[in-house]
């Protein structure tokens, strides 16, 4: 099982005048309409919900995790369009978390995506760390996730509910699309509110990948 991490820090670079400075991240992610004159821009809204000695509850991405708790991604769109979610482990291979077999090819904007699964989550073992867990959308189908993957199961960490396996030409295809998400996806700006994250984009028009990373530190 591969460790998950957790502070979630929310990476992105972006510049506030772009997006408007007087005008909340959450409020332009929440009035968007795609094909409307609507002033919000197109985006995503991520909660963490935390199972600890099975209390669940949802937290904030700033919350600060250990050894035992497990913890699963409910992200939103607000427009539709295609989603990937990618881990970089600790042995410096790239790990598909999302989409896995079952799930919606399409993320409809009044629909939520959770990650790995609703009866799945990722389980913090005894090794404290920071591992990066990046999400990439687009309006248009993102080449370079077509490799199978397994279904996920419960407690299991990243690497292990991966598109790696034995699998060489999966991992070249999930290597080659982490570079093309580090050089040539638009970050977005995310504000935390009341325990979520909300991202919107600079345009109204969505071309092209979009990317946020989330960082996870773990403590013991």
């Amino acid at each position: 099982m591969n460790r998950l991490s957790c502070i979630m820090c929310l990476i992105v670079i972006f510049a506030l005048s772009a997006v408007g400075q007087e005008q909340r991240t959450r409020d332009l992610y929440l009035s968007y309409k795609s094909g409307s004159s609507s002033a919000g821009q197109p985006g995503a809204k991520v909660v963490v919900a935390l199972n600890r000695s099975d209390a669940i509850q949802m937290v904030s991405p700033d919350t600060v995790f250990h050894s035992g708790d497990k913890v699963r991604f409910h992200l939103s769109l607000n427009f539709n369009g295609y989603l990937a979610v990618l881990n970089k482990g600790t042995s410096g291979r790239i790990n598909r978390l999302y989409p896995y077999p079952g799930a919606p090819k399409l993320a409809q904007a009044s629909g939520e995506i959770v990650v790995p699964g609703k009866d799945a989550w990722f389980a913090f073992d005894e090794t404290p760390g920071i591992e990066e867990v990046t999400f990439l959308m687009s309006k248009d189908p993102i080449e370079g996730v077509e490799e199978p993957i397994p279904a996920p199961s419960d407690n299991q960490g990243p690497e292990s509910a991966s598109a790696l396996s034995s699998d060489e030409s999966a991992q070249r295809s999930l290597v080659a699309l982490d570079k093309r998400a580090q050089h040539q996806a638009r970050d977005i700006h995310l504000e935390v509110n009341n325990n979520a994250a909300y991202g919107v984009t600079a345009e109204k028009d969505l071309s092209g990948l979009v990317k946020f990373t989330v960082l996870l530190k773990h403590e013991n």
